[in-house]
């Protein structure tokens, strides 16, 4: 098989690629607020994601970066609370559970307040409900009446109208 002229380039661009990835990968590991993923790699090197994921190392070490940081959250985690005695533990609840009672306390206070002043209205409304429809009951019992007498006059001039129509 014949070597092309541009092997010993392409060879030469690989191994550079290969360079960065590993210093990008290193840098990512020693640095905690650098996500480990691959568009992250591929922003520090300089290199296309489809080239860091065609190479496959890459993103094993990430996840491999991954699961270690998770782990190491999970130990300094299990640490933190085993440095606290029980003690210290129950007065942080006992606080907090102190903290919720207040807040639904004042909650309740809240709720209490606005019920009363929503039920004062509701007997403004009410009230004035009743004297409006009072008041309407008036008025339609006064209408009824004039319309009565409107046709009782319409009654009467219609029969004066026709007695003076019709002389006999």
């Amino acid at each position: 098989m014949t070597t092309q002229a541009f092997d010993s380039r392409n060879k030469l661009d690989f191994e550079k690629n290969t360079e960065q990835l590993a210093e990008g990968i290193l840098q990512i590991a020693s640095d905690k607020s650098l996500k480990p993923t691959v568009a992250e790699l591929s922003r520090i090197t300089g290199i296309h994601r489809n080239t860091i994921r065609m190479r496959g190392w890459p993103m094993e070490k990430l996840e491999a970066i991954k699961e270690s940081r998770i782990v190491e959250a999970m130990v300094q985690k299990v640490k933190a609370e085993k440095k606290q005695d029980p003690k210290t533990i129950l007065m942080q609840r006992l606080e907090k559970s102190r903290l919720e009672v207040l807040y639904w306390f004042n909650r309740y206070q809240d709720v209490e307040s606005s019920y009363a002043t929503l039920d004062k209205r509701l007997t403004g409304v009410i009230e004035s409900r009743a004297y409006y429809v009072d008041q309407n009951a008036e008025l339609t019992a006064k209408l009824k009446q004039r319309d009565t007498e409107i046709q009782k006059l319409r009654d009467a001039l219609h029969m004066v109208s026709v007695n003076l129509e019709d002389p006999k």
